[in-house]
């Protein structure tokens, strides 16, 4: 009987748990996206900010903004904050400034001068740029530009900000191997960034599904081979190729240049030549599909 009435109290617990509480009470994946994200807002009024709440998760740090009214539409990137209404670069700790803006909302209910200092393992502060004139924006300054993502929840209104945590992959010098399914090794774009103690070079791929890659240093120098496999069959599949010029001259502490290679048969290499054999890393990440490759220096 005893046994019967606490699965009873169990059930009526979970049933009282709305959709909103059951995902933050969940831990989600590490975002990984570092494009503009934009959203709607829930309503036809304008939304008031109450409050602004910080947390750390596994696999990223978390920060809420509370709203009565519903939520506004809003867009968040990697940015500069400025004074709303009158310009001027507000400083933030951080190698990085994730932008959040509010658009169509009432004055907040909240203290804009507050500087909020969390230091958890990537969100280190928090500024706001202002009021005015129904927008609202502030400032995370981050440790490094890592992924993030967006999304609001109801019952209480609230918008929802992640920012992944730091890799913790080591750098190291042994070859590094990403498995794929993959039928076309299809290269669409290459894009490269500075960041703390590390340069950043990323191949977008084309298609949902993972290249098999193999990552390595050539010989005893410092260049880096990295080559894709398609997995397709020889005769329709797979194909291997790349959008844009098959050389890129990089301007970096690391990286140096980079220089395609079709061999064939779904194979393509590219060879990036580096300042020094500090070390590397392999991350494969999904939607979309691209692969990382970060150099040390």
């Amino acid at each position: 009987m005893f046994l019967r009435r606490a699965l009873a109290a169990c059930a009526g617990l979970a049933l009282a748990l709305t959709p909103a509480s059951a995902v933050l009470a969940a831990d989600l994946p590490a975002p990984t996206g570092t494009a503009p994200v934009t959203g709607p807002a829930s309503t036809t009024g304008q939304p008031t900010l109450t409050g602004v709440r910080t947390g750390r998760h596994d696999l990223y740090d978390r920060t809420v903004f509370d709203f009565t009214g519903g939520t506004p539409e809003y867009r968040v990137e990697y940015g500069v904050l400025e004074h709303q209404g009158m310009g001027g670069r507000i400083p933030l700790n951080g190698a990085a400034t994730l932008l959040v803006v509010f658009s169509g909302a009432a004055p907040p209910a909240i203290t804009l001068t507050t500087v909020y200092n969390p230091e958890l393992p990537t969100l280190r502060q928090i500024k706001s740029g202002g009021y005015f004139e129904g927008y609202a924006s502030f400032g995370l300054g981050v440790r490094d530009r890592l992924g993030f993502r967006v999304f609001t929840l109801h019952g209480p209104d609230r918008v929802v900000v992640d920012v992944a945590h730091p890799p913790t992959q080591p750098f190291g010098a042994n070859p590094a191997r990403s498995a794929g399914t993959a039928p076309d090794a299809l290269v669409s774009g290459v894009r490269s960034g500075v960041h703390p103690g590390y340069d950043r070079l990323v191949f977008d791929m084309v298609g949902g599904q993972r290249p098999a890659v193999d990552v390595r240093y050539s010989g005893s120098g410092s260049a880096i081979r990295v080559t894709f496999t398609g997995q397709g069959s020889p005769t329709t599949a797979p194909h291997a190729s790349f959008s844009g010029p098959a050389q890129y001259t990089f301007r970096h502490l690391a990286l140096k240049n980079l220089r395609f290679t079709v061999v064939g048969a779904g194979i393509m290499t590219a060879d990036v030549g580096t300042a020094a054999r500090h070390g590397f890393r392999l991350m494969v990440l999904d939607n979309p599909t691209r692969v990382v490759v970060d150099v040390a220096y």
